[in-house]
This record gives C-alpha cells, structure tokens and sequence, in this order.
C-alpha cells in the first residue's frame, strides 16, 4: 500500500499478487467446465435480476443506447448478460487480469450461440480493459458511461475515495453507479467470519495468501465516498439470510442516528447500494 496525495494506493505487489491469483483461477476452471458454466449462467441471471429491479425502484431507463461499464469484471460475464439482455451497442469491461477478461469470448460463444446464428455474439460488443480500473482515464474518455456497476471489488482498494472518484469521471451527468457484496467494518469482525464462509464453501485459497488486500472501510470512509455523488441510496445489512430482513438499514439513517451508528460499528454487515451523478435518484430532470 502507498499513500499519494492524502489517498491510500495499492502497491504494485498488491496488483502483481492479484493478476497471478486470477490467472490460477482461471486455470482452475479449465479442468472443470460444466461446472465452471453453471456458475457463470447462475451469476448472469443474478445480475439480469438486480438490474430489473434496479430499474424498476429507481425508473432508469435502461435501454440499448446506453453504455455499461464493470471494475472487477472478472470474466465479464456480467457486462455479456446485460448486452444481450438489453441488446446494448457497447460495454466495458475492466480488470486487472488480462488471464479472466479473454474467458469472456468462451462464455459469449458457449452461452448465446444458438441465439445469435448470423449476428454479433455479446463478446464482439465488448470493449475488454486489462489494468488498474484507477487508471481507466487512460483507456476511455471521461463522461462516457451511462452506468458503472462492480460486485466484491472495492475492498482490494486500501481506500474508497479514489475509486469513486474514478466511477465519477466516467460517468455522463445523471449516471448510476451499484456496487454491492462490501462490507461495513465492525469491532466483532463479522465481515471476516462471512468471507471466510465463502473461501471455505468454494474451496478457495485465501486471496490474501497472495498479498491481494482485503480491506474494511468504517462508515466514515464509506460516507466521504458516497458524497462525491448527487444522491445515493446505501443499505446495510447482516450477511445472513436469517437475520438479513431484521438487519437491513439505510446508511443516511444510521449516520444521523446514535443508536444505529453504534450498533453497525459493533456488528458492521454487507453493503450495497446505488448512486447517481448529478441527479436525484428516480428523477428525469
């Protein structure tokens, strides 16, 4: 980690440690593809789902002109459901790991084929960004997107701030950005119990064996990101599907209320939510 200009950075072996992490997982998912497609079909699907709602809540719009971008893409797998789904012209795919973001031709060919006998697969729409998503000023002009979106990526980020700051810069006046599965630093430390979960349920190897960081932002970090934007609409909630419908709070609530505050820096729980650029959340003006 390096600090430059009152920011916190990853340090080049933070970025070296992840793009050889990626390259292994994507090793791994070679030897089992059937399995490895299942997942990818489940999490488009996922995504289909929450843009839906997305779009419905908070009247969007969403409609083939406008242009999709996603930090932490992975395989892109995401970015491909939307284009399909949504026949977009364009969409965008950032991640630091050339290894993840070439698997994205595999998933478009073995997925929507049969679909597209003839025409441009999802994969031919795409525009594949392999490095630093700080650095995406250097690939694309700024004001360019309509809607920037990422899923378990923030926290590979010593600090909140600078990567939204970048989401801002890419965005047209009137973007949306989600992100969703972060988590709210908390002094009982459930965050780590939650991902830990996750490693284990998955057979993963722990990112941070490979110097990946894994950062918790406080509400005071999370909110001096959330404020470069216009409106947003942030929810906590604890990382459990029992208990997830009792926990569930708005962030402006839990920052202006004692009790709340207290409560989330003890128990902490997933973050997630959407911001707008420039516009109030369900307005057209």
């Amino acid at each position: 980690m390096v600090k430059s200009n009152g920011y916190k950075y990853q340090a080049d072996s933070n970025k070296a440690g992840e793009i050889n992490y990626r390259k292994g997982v994507a090793e791994a998912e070679e030897k089992n593809p059937e399995r490895f497609m299942g997942l990818m079909k489940q999490r488009m699907e996922e995504t289909l789902n929450i843009f839906k709602g997305l779009d419905q809540k908070y009247r969007i719009g969403i409609n083939n002109d406008m242009a999709f971008g996603e930090f932490g893409a992975e395989r892109a797998q995401r970015v491909l459901a939307l284009i399909h789904h949504y026949n977009l012209v364009k969409g965008y795919a950032f991640d630091i790991s050339p290894d993840m973001l070439n698997i994205s031709r595999i998933i478009s060919e073995n997925c929507f084929k049969d679909e597209y006998k003839g025409k441009k697969l999802p994969h031919k729409k795409l525009v594949l960004v392999a490095d630093d998503f700080l650095k995406a000023k250097e690939n694309i002009q700024p004001q360019q997107l309509d809607f920037v979106f990422c899923f378990a990526t923030i926290h590979h980020f010593p600090d909140p701030r600078p990567v939204f700051k970048t989401v801002h810069s890419l965005l047209k006046d009137g973007g949306y950005f989600y992100f969703d599965r972060e988590a709210l630093k908390s002094w009982l430390g459930l965050h780590e119990v939650a991902r830990l979960g996750t490693y284990l349920r998955f057979g993963k190897v722990i990112e941070r064996e490979y110097g990946i960081l894994e950062t918790q932002f406080s509400l005071k970090n999370w909110k001096e990101a959330f404020d470069l934007f216009e409106d947003w609409d942030i929810r906590l909630k604890y990382p459990a599907p029992v208990l997830e419908k009792l926990y569930n709070f708005d962030i402006k609530k839990i920052a202006d209320n004692g009790f709340f505050r207290f409560a989330s820096q003890v128990f902490g729980g997933r973050i997630y939510g959407i911001l707008r650029k420039g516009k109030k959340l369900g307005s057209n003006s």
